[in-house]
């Protein structure tokens, strides 16, 4: 599997309009998903931070690796831990449901403040090289002293899916599911860099949020759980 910058910036670009496209169906249909539909596009961005990286590995730029590794991890470790979760919640219909994804946000915010802000202040705690033609970021985290990383990423999952996985919507328990999925995938087959891996699988599968969105007036994806 080879990774580079005209692949990050081709989803990017793939990315950011279909997220456009999801959010005017959502403020058209249903505003409860417009946090949902807004997925595609801050996925677009994070894959044009790893384009970042790429170009600026490629031409031995550290300003450019820089600002497009931190803006890449921004996303990863910490955006995404409260983002999906609140997006769940926003969307819910379901007061459980609500209650856990709003919990597991706010938690997801405090756990990804811990894993990104010591690698900004920190700037031994992290390095970047290319592996197996994709970027593996190597870095310290502040559990490291008790929790092996596998063990950070469990928890980091668990974070995320966990709202999805008990949606009243079938659409996104499914876009959980794959999700999910394309975790396993990545780090089973490529380990060393399941942080791009994944990244990357997971921006392409958040284009099923455009018909998740196409989706959200129809009763038929709705089962109210209260």
């Amino acid at each position: 599997m080879c990774f580079s910058a005209p692949v990050s910036f081709t989803a990017s670009a793939l990315l950011i309009p279909a997220g456009l496209y999801a959010l005017r169906l959502a403020y058209g249909q249903n505003s409860s998903y417009l946090p949902l539909a807004s997925i595609p596009i801050a996925f677009g961005v994070q894959q044009a931070c790893e384009g970042l990286v790429w170009l600026g590995m490629g031409t031995n730029s550290s300003t450019a690796v820089n600002v497009g590794v931190f803006g890449f991890l921004g996303f990863a470790y910490w955006f995404w831990l409260f983002w999906a979760p609140w997006s769940v919640a926003f969307s819910e219909s379901s007061l459980i449901v609500r209650r856990v994804g709003w919990s597991l946000g706010v938690l997801g915010f405090m756990y990804g403040a811990l894993l990104y802000l010591p690698l900004v202040f920190q700037s031994d705690w992290l390095s970047v090289q290319v592996v197996h033609h994709s970027i593996e970021y190597n870095t310290r985290l502040i559990f490291d002293p008790w929790l092996s990383q596998e063990v950070d990423r469990v928890i980091y999952a668990l974070i995320i899916l966990i709202p999805f996985a008990l949606a009243s919507n079938r659409a996104l328990k499914g876009f959980g599911a794959t999700i999910a999925l394309s975790a396993i995938a990545s780090h089973w087959l490529l380990h060393q860099v399941f942080v791009s891996v994944w990244c990357f699988f997971a921006a392409i599968l958040s284009l099923f949020v455009v018909f998740i969105c196409q989706s959200s007036s129809t009763t038929d994806w709705q089962q109210d759980v209260n």
